[in-house]
This record gives C-alpha cells, sequence and structure tokens, in this order.
C-alpha cells in the first residue's frame, strides 16, 4: 500500500496491517517498499490473493498517482489531495462493505480496515473533509454492521478506542496477517487450516511457562498453520502442526494445484487427504487462482493402505464480487501500472479535479484527446430529453438513485445511467412503460421491468462508458426511427427480443 498509508501517530487508525500482496503501510507485491519507493511494473503484476487483496490494490493504484500528481505544499493543494485521498478511500471501503467474506480471514482484516480508513480519515483529511457526513450519506448502512456515526461537538466520530485497537491487534496476534501473506491465495489458505473455526482462534505464539514451552507440549488445535515458501522450490508451501494430539503436515504445489495433507499418529502415517485442484472459470480463477478441488483421502494401518481411498465432498471455488471502479481509476491504471516508466502530469488534471471534488467520475484522462473541446464530442444543438423522457429518468433515479450513490458513484454517474435505462425502454419500447429498476447483487447489472415481459438487462460499465448526452442522442435516434417505421406500412412489425436471465439473481429497487 502508499507510502501515504504509512502511520503517522499512535491514534486509532493510525496502524494498517497488512493483507495479501498489497494491503498494508509502504507495501506492494508482496514485497515491503522503502519510503518514497514507487512500485514496479513487476509489483503490479503480482496476483492478489481474493477480492480484498483487489481492492486494496486499487487503492495503491489511486494512492500512487495522488502521491505524483498533487504535490502542491499551499493550502488549496492540500485540500484537493486530502479530497483526493478520501475519494480513493470511499472507492475502497465502497467495495468492501458489500463485500460479505465467506472465511474468516478476509472477515477479520475487512472489520479492521474498515475502521482503521475510516478513523484515519476522520482525523487526517479535516477542514477539507466531512467524513462524519460523507460516511453518513454515502457508505453508511450498505453493511447493516456499519451504520451512521455519531459526531462530537467538535464534528468528529466518536470513536470506541478499544474496539479499533482490537480487531487489528487480533488480526496480527493470532496470525492471520503472516497467513494473507505467504504468498497462498485465501482459498488455499483456509485448505491450509480446515482444523480451525471462527472465533476459536488462539495467538499463534502462545505466553511461555517458565520461559520455555517445550515442543512435545505444543498444541495447535486452536493455532494457525501459515505456509512457507519452499527456497529451493518457489511454488510449493508447507506446514506443520500437532493438531489433537497428532501431527500434522500440509504441502502444497501451486502450479500443479495440488495440496496433500498428511496425519501422523506418533511416528505412524495415519491418513493422506489429497486435493486436486480445476482453475475456475471467470474472475475468481483467472484474477485470483481459485478452483474446484476433488478430494480423496486414504487411511493407513501400521504404514499400510487400509482399503481402497475415499472419496469426500468436492470444494468449490468461492463466489466473488465484480471490482466496482470509477472511470478515473479505470483511466489511470495502465499507465501507474509501468512503475519507473509511468508519466505523470505536472499537477492535476481537469478531469482529476472533476473526480476528487466529488461531482463525477471524469471523462478518462487516458481517453481525453489533448487539445479537444469539450463541445468536440456534443457539439451545440446536442439531444436533449423530452418531458416525458425526463420522467422517465426521475423515476430511475428514485428507485435506484440512492442505492447508485451508497455504492460511490456521484450525481453525474447516476445521471448517466438514468440515460442508458431509458434508451433500454425505448429500445423495447413494445413492452410498455418501466414497472421497476433492479440492481445485481454484485451492482454490475441493472436489470428492467415493464409491463410485458422478459426482463430487460444492461451492464453498468459498458453504460458508464457513454455520456449522458450520448445517451440521450441514442434515444432520439431511436425514436426517430420507430416514427419512420410507423409511417411504413409495408415493413412488418419486430418482435421483441428474448434476452435469457442470467445466474446472478436480481433485487428489489430497495436493495442489493
Amino acid at each position: 500500500m502508499s507510502e501515504t498509508t504509512r502511520p503517522t501517530a499512535p491514534d486509532p487508525g493510525g496502524f494498517v496491517p497488512r493483507f495479501g500482496m498489497y494491503a498494508g503501510p509502504n507495501y506492494a507485491g508482496g514485497r515491503a517498499l522503502r519510503p518514497g519507493e514507487t512500485p514496479s511494473a513487476a509489483d503490479w503484476q503480482v496476483r492478489p490473493i481474493g477480492f480484498l487483496d483487489d481492492v486494496t490494490r486499487n487503492h495503491d493504484i489511486n494512492y500512487t498517482y495522488i502521491e505524483k500528481v498533487y504535490t502542491g505544499d499551499d493550502a488549496a493543494s492540500r485540500a484537493a489531495r486530502n479530497q483526493a485521498l478520501w475519494q480513493a478511500d470511499k472507492e475502497m471501503l465502497g467495495n468492501m462493505l458489500r463485500y460479505q467474506p465467506a472465511n474468516w480471514l478476509e472477515a477479520q482484516y475487512r472489520d479492521a480496515a474498515i475502521r482503521a480508513f475510516v478513523a484515519k480519515a476522520d482525523m487526517s483529511y479535516r477542514p477539507h473533509v466531512d467524513v462524519v457526513s460523507e460516511w453518513n450519506r454515502n457508505l453508511a448502512g450498505i453493511d447493516p454492521r456499519f451504520p451512521s456515526l455519531s459526531a462530537s461537538e467538535s464534528g468528529r466520530a466518536q470513536w470506541q478506542v478499544f474496539g479499533l485497537v482490537h480487531s487489528g491487534a487480533t488480526y496480527i496476534s493470532t496470525g492471520m496477517e503472516a497467513l494473507s501473506t505467504s504468498g497462498v491465495n485465501t482459498q488455499v489458505a483456509m485448505l491450509f487450516n480446515t482444523h480451525l473455526r471462527p472465533g476459536c482462534i488462539d495467538p499463534l505464539k502462545p505466553a511461555p511457562r517458565n520461559h520455555a514451552y517445550p515442543e512435545t507440549a505444543r498444541d495447535d488445535s486452536r493455532r494457525i498453520l501459515v505456509p512457507t515458501r519452499d527456497p529451493s522450490n518457489l511454488d510449493v508451501f508447507t506446514a506443520e502442526g500437532h493438531i489433537d494430539g497428532k501431527r500434522v503436515r500440509v504441502w502444497y504445489d501451486q502450479e500443479k494445484m495440488t495440496l496433500i495433507r498428511t496425519v501422523y499418529n506418533g511416528d505412524q502415517l495415519e491418513s493422506k487427504t489429497t486435493y486436486r485442484g480445476v482453475i475456475a472459470s471467470g474472475d475468481s480463477g483467472e484474477k485470483y487462482g481459485y478452483a474446484t478441488y476433488e478430494v480423496v483421502r486414504q487411511d493407513y494401518v501400521d504404514g499400510q493402505p487400509k482399503g481402497d481411498p475415499v472419496k469426500l465432498p468436492s470444494i468449490r471455488a468461492p463466489e466473488t464480487l465484480s471490482l466496482q471502479e470509477s472511470e478515473h481509476t479505470r483511466a489511470i491504471k495502465p499507465n501507474v501500472e509501468q512503475g519507473q516508466n509511468a508519466r505523470f502530469p505536472q499537477k492535476p488534471t481537469a478531469e482529476d479535479r472533476a473526480w476528487h471534488s466529488g461531482e463525477r467520475a471524469g471523462t478518462s484522462p487516458a481517453a481525453t484527446k489533448p487539445g479537444a473541446a469539450a463541445s468536440d464530442e456534443h457539439p451545440a444543438g446536442a439531444a436533449q430529453p423530452t418531458l416525458r423522457q425526463a420522467s422517465q429518468a426521475q423515476q430511475f433515479k428514485d428507485q435506484l438513485g440512492p442505492r447508485l450513490a451508497q455504492l460511490g458513484m456521484s450525481e453525474q454517474q447516476i445521471n448517466i445511467l438514468a440515460a442508458a435505462a431509458v434508451k433500454e425502454q425505448t429500445r423495447f419500447a413494445g413492452q410498455g412503460d418501466a414497472q421497476g429498476y433492479y440492481l445485481s447483487k454484485d451492482g454490475g447489472t441493472i436489470a428492467l421491468r415493464q409491463v410485458h415481459p422478459p426482463l430487460r438487462e444492461f451492464a453498468v460499465g459498458p453504460a458508464l462508458g457513454r455520456s449522458e448526452l450520448g445517451h440521450w442522442a441514442d434515444v432520439q435516434a431511436m425514436e426517430a426511427a420507430s416514427q419512420v417505421g410507423a409511417r411504413s406500412p409495408e415493413q412488418a412489425p419486430q418482435p421483441a427480443l428474448q434476452v435469457a436471465m442470467p445466474n446472478a439473481s436480481v433485487s428489489s429497487p430497495a436493495r442489493v
């Protein structure tokens, strides 16, 4: 994580532990950075261990850009820098809040990180950012466990210091930090620790008794097994411990996607459980290396196989969300990922200022034509919605606007999606007026329910890639085409396209 996140004071939120390959002060690509060092292109190529790690990687992208571009030391520059840092924090927090980890490793870090970053922002960005008000307006309630903040007379949040410190301290003392940064993804980290249950994890290093703790008396039944990379084969990880009175050794080959858990009773081999993985499809496999594992256990007696191997239930790849990122983040990412070869503007651009002000994501810097005027894309007399179309857009904003704002979208982005929704309704006008709009659980798809089925859908990302006026121009073109068609009796009416429902379920207008 960026230099900007390094601890500066012993206050609550001033300390952020490491997680995965990217989260933590002066840390990126799974390695410690020198103060002020920029992550290299090779650092950015290191695979995140899961969704949360991917979220913090994006946060690093933004912070690296901010540190290179927002360098002024006058009052206005400091204000812009704090606003930009908070905008990056909000993108990260929005993703974290809508993600519900299915494993205790990510769950513990997520809880500690959300609390720490909001506390850090509340203390560091004043008076340029009213963090409490912005949290309550945009982020509170995405996860019911993180409701609105109450403020003191000074306007700062009223924090329970013990809760902030305890969450991070537990994450470190139990070995969760060591586990997450070991080099294996979160799914494999859980396979190394199938003996553990949430809430039943002891500190990694037990308190010594008479300054000694005999290895023969060690009990790791409630302790994390931390994988260690084999220096002679960097694809291989091993861990060993004493669990329920037996010695357990876990071996994992990352390239072969094979894990073997061997149990010894004394010196005698008792069982060997083998997990063989097949890489999952989609982001879970491509981005994080998750897999579906077939599991077989072979029992032994006196060192000899006892009967045939027993097939155990398969372990499916964890489900993941789609990473939500602003147009600005998508635009700067390819440049920042070049490491030392990246080229940065000398000061914040107009797109940067629009992003950090929270007014809109802004036209992406990478997509802006140098020297092009704003009117190049939309000349004078550009399309504007009719009163009826504006009413339809307002219906969309009334139903989904608050939820989209909670996910960190600006008013401009919501207006763009409203225009895109009206365009979809116009495209399938034969199905009648809109009855409701729905947002998918991962926030990546919007569905439109009209008087007549089927449900119509469009992807959020591509819709945000076109301007609001561009969508309205498309609407007018569709309206004009339909009017021409109505005046041509020889033209047969076209049936509505049948769109198959995706596997991802959609929610009511008020929920995700």
